[in-house]
């Protein structure tokens, strides 16, 4: 039974057509990422392309430093600030921002306020080094000043501030350094596999709405697997497409960069991405945590769409159901004023999925003593909508209408 629903799948056009087109996106974002990445070489005052300007952002990363000391960065700002230059110039750009790279913009959004979506590049002219960096300390006290802040749309309360303070705290330090960017390259693979979603919404929208359509329903109901096994046959195909159809897509993405560049930094804090991130994982277990993630909301989304597609009973309908679900939440803007709107606009799918951004925001969901985390929250709120349509979804396709 599950042969012949493995069979309805992949002998509609349409279906194949999107897996075709999902990977071949996916290929053509992994060429663009390797052949199209560019590194200032200040030995030759040039740009070097592709791989060997990976190449060189790892030896740069390398020779700058191995650990995030404060008296390296003391030094670093000293330096900076001894050139006397505006820091949003084209020639602070030239001499300093650039020659630094990575490392700069690390450092100045160290010394950004957690409101800001961009980093101060003047930031480090206002470091008071008469005692040193500070740049610990100073990350420690930008994160109580955030919680401490009155919002518009509702303040932190203090069962919050202490659960996030002593995760803050109990970050390790001084942070490790090196390069990220073959990484970072890796984990916006990652995210582009939600594109693959398209995919899923388009393979399971007809799983059990087609039955119906085609009149044949009526009849595989009077049989005697039709309630029962043949149900779970398609729930079971369904999800095992899905989870094995993004797993390729992932493989499509790893192996070239293993291939060709490896997966250096996988091993660095993600702290690098932002100094504030009160997490200890490294950059490897993000991009590995979010592709399980986007697993589980995939998995989500199908049964859910199958729920539907058996209730429904329209193709079309199921599709359009799934598209929006995917699509619409993108444009649901935060709210200035209702706290509520804005926990319940970070878990749909396009937000929930994006880890990386979902570390660093420091949203929790508390009740009295009781802090969650929004990864957790994620987690738990895409397994129980997939347990409530996985138990709803034989109830609806059995139903007499």
């Amino acid at each position: 039974m599950m042969r012949y629903e493995w069979k309805k799948i992949f002998e509609r056009r349409l279906n194949v057509l999107a897996m075709l087109s999902g990977y071949l996106l996916i290929g053509v974002v992994v060429f663009s990422y390797i052949s199209q990445e560019r590194f200032y070489d200040a030995a030759t005052d040039s740009y070097v392309e592709g791989i060997e300007a990976y190449r060189m952002e790892q030896e740069l990363a390398r020779l700058q430093t191995d650990v995030i000391t404060e008296e390296y960065v003391t030094e670093l700002i000293g330096d900076i600030q001894s050139r006397g230059m505006d820091l949003e110039s084209d020639e602070a750009y030239a001499e300093i921002i650039r020659p630094l790279d990575d490392m700069f913009y690390f450092v100045s959004k160290n010394y950004t306020d957690m409101r800001k979506s961009v980093t101060d590049l003047s930031a480090l002219s206002r470091v008071d080094l008469r005692d040193g960096a500070k740049f610990y300390e100073h990350r420690m006290e930008k994160i109580t000043d955030y919680l401490n802040m009155d919002f518009s749309y509702g303040n932190y309360t203090e069962a919050e501030k202490a659960y996030w303070l002593e995760r803050a705290e109990h970050t390790n330090i001084p942070f490790r350094w090196g390069s990220k960017t073959v990484m970072s390259r890796l984990w916006e693979l990652i995210f582009a596999e939600t594109y693959l979603w398209f995919v899923v919404v388009i393979c399971t929208s007809s799983v059990f709405s087609s039955e119906y359509e085609s009149g044949a329903a009526y009849l595989l109901l009077t049989t005697k697997y039709g309630k029962d096994k043949l149900v779970w046959s398609k729930i079971g195909v369904s999800v095992l497409f899905t989870v094995g159809y993004l797993m390729v897509g992932a493989l499509l993405a790893l192996v070239p960069n293993m291939l060709f560049l490896g997966l250096p930094g996988a091993d660095l804090p993600v702290q690098l991405w932002n100094s504030v991130i009160p997490y200890n994982i490294t950059i490897g277990q993000t991009c590995l945590g979010g592709f399980g993630l986007g697993l589980l909301i995939a998995v989500t989304i199908a049964l859910t769409l199958l729920c539907c597609s058996a209730g429904f009973r329209s193709s079309m309908a199921t599709l359009v159901i799934g598209a929006a679900v995917i699509i619409a939440p993108m444009f649901f803007p935060m709210s200035k004023e209702s706290g509520l709107w804005n926990h319940i606009n970070y878990l749909f799918p396009g937000r929930a999925f994006n880890l990386k951004e979902m570390i660093g925001l420091y949203v929790s969901y508390a009740a009295g003593n009781v802090v969650i985390s929004y990864a957790a929250m994620v987690v738990i709120v895409y397994v129980v909508i997939s347990i409530t349509a996985l138990l709803l979804i034989r109830r609806m396709f059995v139903r007499v209408k």
